[in-house]
């Protein structure tokens, strides 16, 4: 009898126990190195289980370290609380909604997907957003209404059960359309509700975006901010091991390969590079039957999950930063369309040619170019994402300007982008 093809891959494994454990998202009953960001989290929204209003909150930290990991690790702490009526005597009713604004990009996207939430929609609940009739239907009828019709649904639902809301946007700072006006009815619902409170933790990995708020958004949040460090090498190296005592079996992964990766994640302090890579050199393991981890498995991981995250940054840039990293990529794999400067690195290229560049392939594609200052915006979201360095050049040197140097070799950008773009090979 034919074996049949998922048979072997439901044979027992020789490497790992449990992959969900070494997945960035997991959350484990212990978070090693963030016991501080911890208690300060906790303190921030304590209040609402004394049915008092918590501060808002914004966290701040580049990729990997630890935000998002660390605020529902505090919210499951908190819904444990809030479920136990032993510890919550006052009875207090506390309603967290979460969302990656990556998806929920929109002033009007984020008040929908508040009322969609299975929070706000409980049966004990009263006058919720989806209530008395097919829940198909009623979230049609909720998704034609405008953004202030949106607004009285969420307040008449908090006022008439005395809810304490806690909404967290992770990657707030990917909310292009309306993020002052949702600060500002956010914040100021507050001022109207009898029973009940909102508040809000924003999570960014750019800490420029209050700076995108005006000053009516501001002063309604008066937020209290927290900035994640990186992690070093030995903080590292306690969250892999922890991760490989659940997620991988016995004498697999010995101390030589938690140091090695740790040494590499440590470079950017990046924990999530870190369970990539650890992941990755174990299914190269796998795969090839080998019975422990090796440093080979490792040097093969790391040039795998680099191309990996190139590809996943850059495709899932809007359009416009797309073009921008083509346009670098293309000029830099030419080096650069004007004659090097002494003191100018090959690898350097000017602002105005990589612009002009740009110019020409939005016309290409059909596309309007954006102004100097937008193209200026990109430039510095994209140093911030790490797939550019820029640097201001000395003065004489064509006056004063800020020149750029590509993160990733040019020919793989290219590629990546027309892919992603549908743009002809």
């Amino acid at each position: 009898m034919t074996q049949n093809i998922f048979e072997s891959e439901l044979m027992e494994r020789h490497i790992f126990r449990n992959l969900e454990v070494l997945s960035p998202h997991y959350v484990p009953q212990e978070l090693p190195h963030r016991e501080e960001e911890i208690r300060e989290i906790t303190r921030t929204i304590a209040p609402v289980l004394r049915n008092e209003n918590p501060g808002n909150m914004f966290i701040y930290g580049k990729t990997g370290t630890g935000k998002t990991c660390v605020v529902q690790y505090v919210i499951r702490k908190l819904r444990e609380f809030v479920e136990n009526p032993e510890k919550n005597t006052s009875n207090v009713p506390v309603k967290v909604v979460y969302m990656n604004c990556k998806v929920r990009n929109s002033k009007y996207q984020v008040l929908l997907k508040i009322l969609e939430d299975e929070s706000l929609n409980e049966e004990s609940l009263r006058d919720v957003p989806l209530r008395d009739g097919p829940k198909n239907q009623l979230r049609d009828q909720l998704r034609g209404m405008d953004p202030a019709d949106l607004y009285d649904r969420l307040f008449n639902v908090i006022q008439n059960n005395g809810i304490n809301l806690i909404v967290i946007l992770d990657e707030i700072d990917m909310i292009t359309k309306g993020l002052n006006d949702l600060m500002y009815i956010l914040t100021r619902i507050n001022d109207e509700l009898t029973r009940g409170h909102v508040s809000i933790i924003g999570i960014s990995n750019d800490m420029r975006v209050k700076k995108r708020l005006d000053p009516r958004s501001r002063s309604t949040l008066c937020e209290e901010e927290k900035v994640f460090p990186h992690y070093n090498a030995i903080q590292l190296k306690a969250i892999l091991k922890q991760r490989i005592s659940m997620g991988f079996k016995k004498n697999t992964v010995d101390n030589s390969i938690v140091s090695r990766i740790a040494a590499f994640a440590a470079q950017d302090g990046d924990a999530r590079y870190a369970l990539r890579l650890l992941k990755k050199a174990g299914e190269l393991a796998e795969n090839s039957n080998s019975e422990r981890v090796t440093m080979d498995h490792v040097e093969s991981a790391k040039k795998a999950v680099e191309e990996d995250i190139m590809a996943e940054a850059i495709s899932t840039l809007p359009e416009h930063q797309q073009i921008v990293m083509y346009s670098i990529a293309a000029l830099a794999s030419q080096g650069g369309m004007y004659k090097r400067l002494s003191g100018i690195g090959t690898g350097d290229l000017f602002t105005g040619e990589v612009y002009e560049v740009y110019e020409n392939n939005c016309r290409a594609l059909n596309r309007n170019p954006r102004t100097m200052r937008q193209f200026s915006q990109y430039l510095s979201e994209l140093e911030m994402l790490g797939l550019i360095t820029t640097s201001i050049s000395g003065k004489g040197i064509r006056g004063t300007t800020r020149l750029i140097r590509l993160g990733y070799p040019p020919e793989e950008i290219k590629v990546i982008v027309k892919r992603s773009l549908g743009i002809d090979q």
